[in-house]
């Protein structure tokens, strides 16, 4: 039960305008929500952590929490310290971090994909809560959220443009925005073209160039350099 407050007040302090009281609460929660499940842009040793460019807030936050849990690394005596194996290393650069400078430190890596959009203050996920969540009802909430168009959107089929179905020179026309950008950082680790002394930074090639129209970019910018080359397809 001292748990369970001190959990609450960690969520109140995020949000001093709402306190407690179950009306107020569902309020709190529901606006949180709509922010932390939009996709945000990810670092590129966050992308290399989860496999795809973007990702909503929560659902770093879930894989990272299954990741710590599968590899067994929180410490025995304080599960709120994780150690960093070398795949957490390579984003938080330390060898041990707490929940909160976990929390604190994804902001880092973590950026929005429009001007108005927060991705940047999430609450750390709790030992009960996460548990709680999955015995509960997260799975259908987030299926419903996918269906007001959360998630769908980034996996729609877009139509690409004449350059862009010459630059994969595989013969296909259409993508998901998420594939697309997969092809694009596939391309850069292939053809090794990020920076040596700033990995975010990306070197374009002759091929590349003749793409973006650019000599260079920020790996979270490839996004965005694709808008112009991914329209919406005809339904």
């Amino acid at each position: 039960a001292a748990a369970e407050e001190e959990e609450e007040e960690e969520e109140s302090d995020e949000k001093p305008s709402k306190k407690k009281g179950s009306n107020g609460e569902e309020t709190t929660k529901k606006k949180r929500g709509g922010g932390f499940t939009k996709l945000c842009s990810l670092s590129p040793q966050l992308q290399e952590f989860v496999g795809v460019p973007e990702l909503a807030r929560t659902e770093v936050v879930k894989k990272l929490w299954e990741y710590i849990r599968e590899k067994d690394l929180q410490d025995p005596k304080n599960r709120r310290n994780i150690k960093c194996d070398d795949k957490l290393h390579s984003i938080f650069r330390v060898d041990t971090i707490n929940m909160f400078q976990m929390n604190k430190a994804l902001s880092k890596h973590i950026w929005p994909l429009e001007v108005d959009q927060e991705c940047s203050s999430y609450s750390p996920p709790r030992e009960k809560k996460q548990k709680r969540q999955k015995e509960e009802d997260i799975e259908p909430k987030r299926k419903e959220k996918k269906q007001k168009g959360g998630t769908t959107g980034f996996l729609k089929p877009l139509q690409l443009s004449e350059a862009f179905i010459k630059f994969l020179g595989t013969g296909e026309t259409s993508l998901s925005r998420a594939d697309a950008v997969k092809r694009i950082w596939d391309y850069i680790k292939l053809n090794d073209l990020q920076d040596p002394s700033d990995k975010r930074i990306i070197l374009c090639d002759e091929k590349l160039k003749e793409l973006f129209d650019v000599d260079s970019f920020r790996g979270f910018a490839v996004t965005k350099l694709l808008t112009a080359h991914l329209t919406k397809m005809e339904e």
